[in-house]
C-alpha cells in the first residue's frame, strides 16, 4: 500500500471522528428543547443618515417581534472588553485605535457616569449586580442607567434611559444637563441598535441588549492591514471588489426602498442564500484569488474568520445563559454566513432563518 493510499483514509476517518462528538451531542437534545438562534444580516443603517425615518423599520420590527426573541444581541463591543482595551491602550496604538473607532461614545458617557457614581468599571459592575432588573420608579431607573453606562454597556443603558419619559428626564436632578442631552442624542442616532434592537427590546419588555462584537488579533491585524492597504491600488481584483455586481444591485435596492419608505425588502434580500453566496465570493473569495500576488491577503481572510469565531463564542455564552430560549442576533450581513457556519454544529442549538 502506498503512503498516499494509507494516509487519505486515515485523514477521512480523523475528520469524521472530530465531527462525531458534536453530532452525537446535538442528537441528545430534542428540537423542541434547543436554543433557537436567528442571525439577521443587515446593512449599516448609518449610511442612510437623515434619510432614515423610524417608520421605515416598522415592517421589519413586526416580523422580528413574531419570532419573540428572549435575548437580543448586537454588533457592539461588550463593556468588559472595552475596559480591557482601555487598559491595554496605554501600551499599544492598535488598542487605542479600536477604542477611538468603535467605543468612543461608550467611553465618553461611561467616564461621566463613573465620575457621578464615584466608581470604576469593576466597582460599577459589582454594584449593578445588586440593582433590580425591573426598576420601580424613575430613581431606580436612573441608577440602572448610570451603572450600565459606567460599565460601558451603552445599548442596555439607553434601553433603561428610554423607559424614563422625556419630561421626567428633563426635570431630573443629580445628572448634569450635558450628560442628559448626550443620552437623548444617543437615542436618536441612526444605526441598527437604535433602529431595530432598542425598539424591539422596548416592545418585548427586555432589560438588556447583549453586545457580542469582537475584533481580530490586533497585533497581527495591524501589520496585515498595512500591507493590504498598500496593495489595493496595485491589484485590480482588490480594487474592484467593492464595485462587484452584488453591491451595485444592493445599493439600487436600498435607494428604491428608502424612497418607498419601507426597508423590509432590502433585509429580505440580504438574508437569502443567493445574496450570501455572492457576498462571500466578492468580499472574501477575492483574498484567496490574489493570495499569490499579495501574501497578506490570505492572512486577512484568516483574521476575519478569527473574528467571527470569537463572536460566535460570545453568542454561545448567551446560549449558556439562556438555554432553550430564542436569541436574535442583529449583525452586518457579511458576518451572517460565518456565524451560522460556526454555530451550526453546537450542541443544543438550532439556527432559525429570519421569516421576512
Amino acid at each position: 500500500m502506498t503512503f498516499r493510499a494509507f494516509v487519505l483514509p486515515c485523514l477521512t476517518l480523523a475528520v469524521l471522528n472530530a465531527q462525531a462528538p458534536l453530532a452525537r451531542l446535538q442528537g441528545l437534545v430534542p428540537p423542541a428543547e434547543r436554543t433557537q438562534v436567528m442571525v439577521l444580516g443587515t446593512f449599516h443603517f448609518s449610511q442612510l443618515k437623515d434619510r432614515f425615518k423610524p417608520e421605515m423599520a416598522e415592517p421589519i420590527l413586526r416580523k422580528l417581534e413574531a419570532f419573540h426573541p428572549e435575548v437580543i444581541a448586537v454588533e457592539q463591543l461588550p463593556g468588559d472588553r472595552i475596559h480591557e482595551l482601555e487598559l491595554r491602550a496605554k501600551a499599544t496604538g492598535a488598542h487605542q485605535e479600536v477604542l477611538d473607532g468603535f467605543a468612543r461614545h461608550q467611553l465618553e458617557l461611561g467616564h461621566a457616569a463613573q465620575g457621578l457614581l464615584g466608581l470604576d468599571p469593576l466597582q460599577a459592575a459589582q454594584a449593578l449586580a445588586k440593582l433590580s432588573l425591573r426598576p420601580q420608579g424613575t430613581g431606580e431607573q436612573v441608577q440602572r442607567t448610570l451603572h450600565l453606562l459606567a460599565t460601558y454597556e451603552l445599548p442596555s443603558a439607553l434601553l433603561a434611559w428610554s423607559r424614563i419619559a422625556p419630561a421626567e428626564r428633563a426635570a431630573l436632578g443629580g445628572i448634569p444637563a450635558a450628560l442628559k442631552a448626550k443620552l437623548d442624542a444617543q437615542l436618536l442616532r441612526i444605526n441598527e441598535v437604535q433602529a431595530l434592537a432598542l425598539p424591539l427590546a422596548q416592545r418585548l419588555g427586555h432589560t438588556e441588549v447583549a453586545c457580542v462584537d469582537e475584533f481580530e488579533d490586533l497585533s497581527t491585524a495591524e501589520a496585515v492591514m498595512g500591507e493590504l492597504a498598500a496593495s489595493i491600488a496595485k491589484v485590480p481584483d482588490l480594487a474592484a471588489a467593492k464595485k462587484a455586481p452584488v453591491y451595485q444591485d444592493l445599493q439600487a435596492r436600498l435607494k428604491a426602498a428608502t424612497e418607498a419608505g419601507d426597508l423590509l425588502s432590502v433585509l429580505r434580500h440580504m438574508n437569502t442564500p443567493a445574496f450570501t453566496a455572492a457576498d462571500v465570493d466578492a468580499q472574501w473569495g477575492v483574498f484567496l484569488r490574489v493570495r499569490h500576488q499579495v501574501p497578506a491577503a490570505r492572512s486577512r481572510l484568516t483574521l476575519w474568520e478569527n473574528r467571527n469565531l470569537k463572536i460566535a463564542a460570545r453568542i454561545q455564552a448567551l446560549h449558556a445563559r439562556y438555554p432553550g430560549k430564542r436569541i436574535l442576533v442583529i449583525y452586518g450581513a457579511a458576518h451572517k454566513p460565518f456565524l451560522e457556519a460556526f454555530l451550526s454544529p453546537c450542541s443544543g442549538l438550532q439556527l432559525v432563518q429570519p421569516a421576512l
